[in-house]
């Protein structure tokens, strides 16, 4: 029974899956690179910078493509074009609020004055990248999960290229910000290309205006807003945290060790599609199996390899620099776990109308996390940030299985 289900999961996502694990082998190879080639500092540089973009345009427009999915799963009309227009309007909000970093003290931490014009371009390229958020969620309503799992591939080699490229001509901010933009130009433009194709296949017959898909979208927007904002403050906010306790190259030791634990989310990204697709056609996903057959196995397996093996991945990936990443890595690790062993409550919550209750989780994991960070950040440095986030997923995740036990399991035996 359990091979039989299994082969099922394998079955279903094996392109997913696939793609994500060469897109987590690549983005490796690519963050081994970079390190190498600029060291604890600059990289710490890049981070703090990179942050500070991101806390806008994820705040504003991450996780959009389920505003656009379940759009489609209640309309019977086009709402392609509106969609798009609506991710390049946010998209520019998002770049005006990013100027404000002039008005900020990471001006001369990060010595922005330098690649100004290459800032400006990063900015025009990632409104472009916006796209596909739409794109993402046109090809999950059409089944076409290969498809999503073949582009982001494609996409990452084409990053992966640019970077190496352009950092092994000359190991510099600028060189990384213009690999990035044109990563971001092309990537938003192919998706758009892709995801139209199934759009006309599809024959809608009549399609929406922009007013008219905002008034049907505005709602789900404004409680996936509150959910992403909200989550932004340990995610981000970590590293702004720490630039302020101590310098670049703490920043950077600790984004090397998040880094490494982060291709636990590429696992979630692989996974997340299906889910989003079972749902989408009528169809629950047996969890309980999920979790015992298909999760557990892999976080344990995770967890042995970076206990055991840690200090010679870091070494092998990173440095002799980097050294001292292994001790916050490992912390991070349990905290990233506990995120992958129910990271797919999200997901119900999402398709049972009850996201609001994980936004009430992420209030949780930022205010353990506001409390926490400064006190133990102040004490331990780098791994102090590790263990305050490890334990606010933690606590998060706790109150959200809770809620999920109560709203959804108990709901569906009555």
């Amino acid at each position: 029974m359990n091979f039989v289900y299994l082969k099922k999961i394998f079955l279903e996502t094996k392109e997913l899956f696939t793609s994500q694990a060469f897109i987590a082998l690549i983005s490796l190879f690519q963050v081994s690179y970079v390190v190498k080639q600029l060291g604890p500092e600059k990289y710490g540089a890049i981070t703090l910078f990179i942050t500070f973009i991101s806390l806008f345009f994820r705040g504003l427009h991450s996780k959009n493509s389920d505003v656009s999915l379940l759009a489609l799963k209640k309309q019977d009309k086009n709402i392609f074009y509106p969609a798009l227009l609506l991710d390049f309007l946010i998209g520019l909000v998002a770049m005006s609020f990013c100027l404000t970093i002039y008005l900020t003290p990471y001006v001369s931490k990060i010595g922005i004055d330098d690649f100004t014009k290459y800032f400006l371009v990063f900015l025009f390229c990632r409104v472009i990248f916006n796209f596909s958020e739409t794109s993402k969620a046109i090809l999950i309503n059409s089944g076409k999960l290969n498809v999503l799992s073949y582009m982001e591939l494609f996409g990452v080699v084409i990053r992966f290229v640019l970077i190496v490229s352009l950092i092994s001509i000359d190991p510099t901010i600028s060189n990384y910000l213009l690999g990035q933009s044109i990563y971001f130009l092309i990537y938003g433009f192919m998706s758009v290309s892709v995801s139209r194709k199934e759009v006309i296949k599809k024959k809608y017959l009549s399609n929406m205006s922009l007013k008219d898909y905002w008034l049907s979208i505005k709602n789900t927007y404004k409680e996936i807003r509150y959910d992403q904002v909200v989550g932004l403050i340990p995610q981000h906010f970590d590293v702004l945290i720490l630039s302020l306790v101590g310098d670049l190259t703490l920043v950077g030791l600790y984004r090397f060790a998040k880094r490494l634990v982060e291709p636990v989310n590429y696992i979630v990204t692989a996974f997340n599609p299906w889910i989003q697709y079972q749902y989408s056609a009528g169809k629950t996903p047996d969890f309980n199996n999920f979790v015992k057959k298909v999760l557990i196995p892999i976080s344990t397996a995770i967890l042995l390899i970076f206990i055991y093996t840690g200090r010679q991945i870091i070494k092998i990936i990173g440095s002799n620099e980097f050294s001292s990443a292994y001790e916050p890595m490992i912390i991070l690790t349990f905290g990233y776990l506990v995120y992958l062993l129910t990271f797919w409550i999200r997901q119900s919550m999402l398709f049972n109308d009850l996201i609001i209750y994980h936004v009430y989780g992420r209030i949780i994991y930022s205010i353990v996390f506001i409390i926490l960070s400064l006190p133990l950040t102040n004490l331990f440095n780098e791994i102090g940030l590790a263990f305050t986030l490890s334990i606010a997923i933690i606590l998060q995740k706790t109150y959200e299985y809770l809620i999920y036990k109560k709203k959804i399991i108990h709901k569906s035996t009555l």
